[in-house]
């Protein structure tokens, strides 16, 4: 297991990729805390509006996957959670009408699928990853959040919204981190 006093090698390419990782976060910041609010609102904003911040939230979730794969020990993991993500948003963009219900069992879906994979690499890697509880952790609540979705389609698209606007929160936190550390190697 990597101490932390081991020397990190990171090749930073480009000049300011720190700037790219920093304004995706906090454009899944942004969104998490619009989708967030959204759901606490209640009747100020429409369900379709929720569900098209959803499908949003599915496609950021997708791209930053993606944006990673390749710096991943395995990418395929990395690629595979990405089209999920996508899949998912793309799903809820071209199904609007099939009832909250379908919704809610999509995004659901999506989130089991999601949340057993990141837990699975988080075990799996765990001598070389510093915060594997903290991702272990994190992917079964994304389990969680997926299986109250599935089991109980009836609770509002609202409820789903919420959760997944503090999911976003919460990468967008991390993705904001490493987008500063990565400025301070770079400088």
């Amino acid at each position: 297991m990597s101490q932390a006093s081991d020397p990190v090698n990171v090749e930073v390419r480009g000049p300011n990729p720190w700037l790219a990782i920093i304004i995706l976060g906090t454009l899944t910041g942004l969104l998490g805390i619009w989708l967030t609010v959204s759901a606490i609102a209640g009747t100020r904003f429409s369900l379709a509006w929720i569900a098209f911040l959803l499908a949003l939230g599915l496609f950021f979730n997708g791209f930053a996957e993606l944006a990673w794969a390749a710096d991943r020990e395995s990418p395929v993991i990395g690629y595979v959670l990405g089209t999920l993500f996508i899949v998912g948003g793309v799903i809820v963009v071209l199904q609007p009408g099939s009832g909250l219900k379908a919704l809610a069992v999509v995004i659901g879906i999506v989130l089991i699928a999601v949340g057993l994979a990141q837990s699975a690499v988080a075990i799996i890697g765990r001598e070389e990853l510093r915060h594997w509880v903290a991702l272990t952790v994190f992917g079964l609540l994304t389990i969680a959040i997926g299986i109250a979705a599935v089991v109980w389609p009836d609770i509002t698209i609202r409820a789903i919204a919420l959760l997944f606007g503090i999911r976003l929160l919460v990468i967008a936190l991390g993705t904001i981190a490493v987008g500063t550390t990565f400025k301070k190697l770079a400088s």
